[in-house]
Parts: C-alpha cells; sequence; structure tokens
C-alpha cells in the first residue's frame, strides 16, 4: 500500500522515514514527551547556533552581506529575523533602563523636570524630580488655598495669620518647585498663567487642564478644528502620562528605523545604480548594517551598567557606525577608495536628512495615536 506524507500529502518512497518534500519525520502523528523536547531543543538551538555565529561577523562592516549574496544563505539567519531578534533586545533593555529611572526619580523619563531641594537651613532633606504636571497640580492646589483663605472671616486674617500663612505657602513651593516668594497676592506668576498647545498655538489655563478632562476643556473653549482637538487631547495625556508618551516611542523604533531603511536603500540604488543590483540587495546590506549597529550599541550599554567598561565605550558605539559605513560601503559594492569616499560623503549627507525626517515622523504618529 502506497504511504504519503501527513503533512504534504507527497508520495514516499518504500521505506522512507522523512518526507523528500517537507522535511516532516514519517509517523502515525503521535509524538512522545522526548520527541517534543528533542525537536524544542533542535528548533532552539540552530537559530542560536546561526545567531552567535553571525553576531560577530556583523562587526565586519559588510561581510555578512557579501558572504549572503554569495549563495551562503542558508548559514545565517535570516535578515529580517536577525534585526527583530536584536531590535526586540535592545529595545527590552531600553524599556528596562526607562522603568528603572522612573522608579528612582517618581517621574517619566522623557517628562521635562525640576530638580527640587528642600532644605533646613544649610543641611539638604531631600532631593527630587517634579514633573511639569506635577508643578501644574501643585499650583493650582495654592491658589485654591489662597481663594479659601481670602473667604475666611475678616477677624480671622490678623497679621499673624497671615505671615503665617505666607511662610507655609512659601515652604510648599519650594518643596514642588514652584515660583513663589512667599507673597499671596504672587501665588500664580509666569508659566502658572496658561500653557500652550500644539503648533497652532491654543493657550489652556493651566488651571483648567488639571480641573477638567480634555473633552471637557474642548467645549468650554469652543475648539472645532479636529486638528486642534487632537492636538489638545494628545498634549494634555501626554502633560499626565509621560511615561506612555516614551513607552510608545521607544515601541515605535523598529518601525521608524525599516522606514529609514527603506529610504536609504533607494538612495543606494541610485549611487550604484550602474551596478544593475535589485533593491532587495541594498535592503538586505543597509538591514545587515543597521542589525550591527544596534548589537554594538546593546553591548556598550549592558558593559556600561555592569561595569564592565565605563561611558567612553558608549561614546565609542555611536561614534564608529560612521566610519564603519565607509568600509562597509568599499568591500559590499567593491569600488575604489576615492569613489566610495565620496559616495560615502553624500550617502552621510543624505542619511542625516532621512534620520531626522522619520524622527520627526515617528513622534508625530506616536503622538497622534498612543
Amino acid at each position: 500500500m502506497k504511504s504519503y506524507c501527513r503533512n504534504c500529502y507527497h508520495p514516499l518512497p518504500y521505506k522512507a522515514k522523512y518526507c523528500a518534500h517537507c522535511g516532516q519525520k514519517d509517523t502515525d502523528g503521535r509524538i512522545g514527551m522526548r520527541s517534543l523536547m528533542g525537536r524544542l531543543w533542535n528548533n532552539t538551538f540552530h537559530l542560536e547556533g546561526k545567531f552567535i555565529r553571525t553576531a560577530w561577523q556583523l562587526f565586519v562592516p559588510g561581510k555578512v552581506t557579501t558572504e549572503f549574496f554569495k549563495g551562503k544563505q542558508d548559514r545565517y539567519p535570516h535578515p529580517i529575523r536577525l534585526f527583530a531578534i536584536v531590535m526586540f533586545l535592545f529595545l527590552f533593555l531600553l524599556n528596562s533602563m526607562l522603568k528603572d529611572k522612573e522608579s528612582k526619580d517618581h517621574v517619566s523619563f522623557f517628562s521635562p523636570m525640576t530638580t527640587v531641594k528642600s532644605e533646613t537651613g544649610d543641611t539638604l532633606l531631600n532631593e527630587r524630580s517634579v514633573s511639569i504636571y506635577e508643578q501644574m497640580k501643585y499650583g493650582a492646589l495654592l491658589y485654591d488655598m489662597e481663594r479659601d483663605y481670602e473667604q475666611l472671616p475678616l477677624e480671622w486674617k490678623t497679621p499673624q495669620a497671615k505671615k503665617s500663612l505666607d511662610s507655609l505657602f512659601k515652604s510648599f513651593a519650594s518643596r514642588y518647585g514652584l515660583e513663589q516668594d512667599g507673597v499671596l497676592d504672587s501665588l500664580l506668576q509666569g508659566s502658572l498663567d496658561s500653557t500652550g498647545i500644539g503648533f497652532s498655538g491654543i493657550q489652556i489655563s493651566t488651571l483648567d487642564i488639571v480641573r477638567y478632562e480634555s473633552d471637557e476643556i474642548i467645549e468650554r473653549y469652543h475648539i472645532t478644528k479636529w486638528y486642534d482637538r487632537l492636538m489638545v487631547r494628545q498634549g494634555i495625556k501626554s502633560y499626565k502620562t509621560p511615561d506612555a508618551l516614551a513607552h510608545a516611542y521607544i515601541g515605535s523604533l523598529t518601525w521608524s528605523i525599516l522606514v529609514l531603511i527603506a529610504i536609504m536603500s533607494g538612495v543606494l540604488a541610485l549611487l550604484y545604480g550602474r551596478q544593475n543590483r535589485y533593491y532587495v540587495e541594498h535592503f538586505i546590506f543597509l538591514l545587515h548594517f543597521h542589525t550591527g549597529v544596534m548589537l554594538l550599541l546593546l553591548l556598550a550599554i549592558l558593559g556600561n551598567r555592569w561595569g564592565i567598561w565605563g561611558k567612553d565605550m558608549l561614546r565609542w558605539a555611536v561614534f564608529l557606525p560612521a566610519p564603519a559605513m565607509y568600509f562597509a560601503l568599499w568591500r559590499y559594492y567593491g569600488e575604489g577608495w576615492l569613489k566610495t569616499f565620496g559616495k560615502w560623503m553624500l550617502y552621510g549627507i543624505l542619511y542625516l536628512f532621512a534620520f531626522m525626517l522619520s524622527f520627526i515622523l515617528g513622534i508625530l504618529v506616536v503622538f497622534a495615536l498612543f
């Protein structure tokens, strides 16, 4: 009786143990624990073995891509898969660093902040960071305290009571980074009057930002344009939850870098048009290069955090990709040193513009959607 593969239904030769079409082992469909764990081991360490072998070669500019297009594709992990693994590790590290910073300072890593010192005489009692929104809340609280004081019976407003209250207000304002000189009449000055939101210059009362939700503010200020409504909603949200904005942008870095790679692959296709290469060849070249850069930054940050080396290594990790790109272009495209130098300079200038463009677009997209 002729047998068929249970996976792809391809005919199996007599006594064949594996399918010649899909490679699956010929079984009755049942699988034991030993076989299950063995398959997990092989699949996991097959990828890890390729990753480890490829990782150090990524630090040799242009080597992996050159070997890849010499027909040795099976020796290396899939370029997009390799990029995804390194980016996952890099973004995981960035998010953990961000959470550590937030936990330590009790404020978002990307939030505007003020360092506040609470002192008694010459003794430093406490030093911490205060976000802009925290200052808004405490400013509103002081404002309400002043209004409540003004509503007290006249006989209660003695010079001693006013002096004591001024002293309390001054201490409170100093503790939370507010511009307050201890005089009730100057409680809310300068930046506490209103806050600009969006590029169209919409001014919202700081007290309203603290007291009302964004939809209530839109109705109170009669904001009708969809763009202005979006700016108000997202602007207030970014004030209140800046850490969410920071985490959202870090999560979008993968797509921002892929957009940058896609743009610059087109640039390389123009610079090396006479070589009649496919667009995908330039794309994989830049994919391998950026994977190596992310891996270098990952190792530099980890080494710094673990005390293996100092911040100088971080500076080198940021500086090295620029000259490394020159050697990668020279190795991969095989042109002369001088010609490669000219194209490297032009590529670098265009890369800066494309980087700023993708960075700004990434921020705008994340700001609109987070």
